[in-house]
């Protein structure tokens, strides 16, 4: 049984599918239908049922992916604390974002991070902050930065950075040209909404609760994941949406957006954390990176 077998295993496991898993792990379907092969021969058991959709896991395939990822996580426990012996700073890191810190904030630490230790290879994983959340709890990113505070006794939470939350559309809306706009003219125009489990979304939530609202009162138009999918919307259509200020100063398109005035809602401010698991051993590059980010930490941008 060989570590790259049981890589390719899990692959599968999460994808629930041979094409893609050798899609995501570069190499050939071939290839992945042999290490599943080996893998079986060897447990004298069936991992997969393969349908003409997808490839789900058999009870014996349950019972291995919870070892499987036991064996991956001790091997990178290893390596770990092997490496504290190493006086060499070099390796991969793999760390996962929500998609404002992910694609308006981190760039640039990474990008002097890597000035300092050009030798760490980074990988930077962006979804919502629940799923960086996730992925930082299941220990496939050593440090997350996400939208909210977790307020999970597995986590060690750091605040690291800032942004405000407005609501916004284009210029030349018809509702930009009304000042103050009143909570229930907000309410009458299509919304572009955030995916649940964003960390937007979730401000918006809570100060909306607040006021004894919920998104069921407003004309909720399309759901979508990112900010700059968004951002295209609004341009395009008759559409608003609550954003995070950064996404709008750093899209390039400044210019063609407004924020929108609301009599009785204010500009929603929230915080950036830094999460990793609290009993993790980090590896050198991720105690680095941490250091990296705890010494450059952003000042807290206001409302105003």
């Amino acid at each position: 049984m060989e570590f790259r077998q049981i890589e390719t295993f899990i692959k599968v496991a999460e994808l629930k599918s041979f094409s893609k898993a050798a899609q995501q792990t570069f190499i050939t379907q071939p290839t992945v239908s042999e290490h599943i092969r080996q893998l079986e021969q060897e447990l004298n058991a069936r991992l997969f049922l393969r349908t003409k959709k997808e490839a789900l896991l058999t009870p014996a395939g349950k019972v291995f992916l919870k070892h499987a990822k036991k064996i991956l996580d001790y091997r990178r426990q290893v390596i770990l604390e092997m490496g504290q012996f190493s006086d060499t700073v070099e390796g991969e890191l793999t760390i996962g974002a929500s998609s404002v810190p992910g694609e308006y904030i981190l760039p640039g630490f990474i990008g002097s991070f890597h000035k300092k230790y050009p030798n760490i290879q980074i990988e930077l994983r962006i979804s919502d902050s629940k799923e960086a959340m996730n992925w930082v709890l299941e220990r496939q990113c050593e440090i997350g930065f996400i939208g909210f505070h977790p307020n999970l006794k597995l986590l060690e939470v750091h605040p690291f950075s800032s942004d405000v939350i407005a609501p916004v559309t284009r210029k030349g809306h018809p509702a930009a040209r009304k000042d103050p706009l009143t909570l229930r003219d907000l309410r009458s125009i299509p919304l572009v909404l955030r995916e649940p489990g964003s960390g937007t979304r979730n401000a918006v939530e809570r100060v909306l609760g607040e006021k004894g609202l919920s998104w069921k009162s407003f004309n909720v138009a399309l759901v979508m994941e990112s900010a700059s999918a968004i951002i295209n919307a609004l341009l395009s259509g008759p559409f608003y949406s609550f954003l995070s200020l950064r996404s709008i100063e750093n899209s390039g398109l400044r210019d063609q957006l407004t924020v929108l005035n609301v009599r009785g809602l204010s500009p929603i401010e929230r915080k950036f954390y830094m999460i990793r698991g609290k009993k993790d051993l980090l590896s050198p590059m991720a105690q680095h990176f941490m250091q990296h980010i705890t010494e450059n930490v952003e000042p807290t941008q206001s409302a105003s």
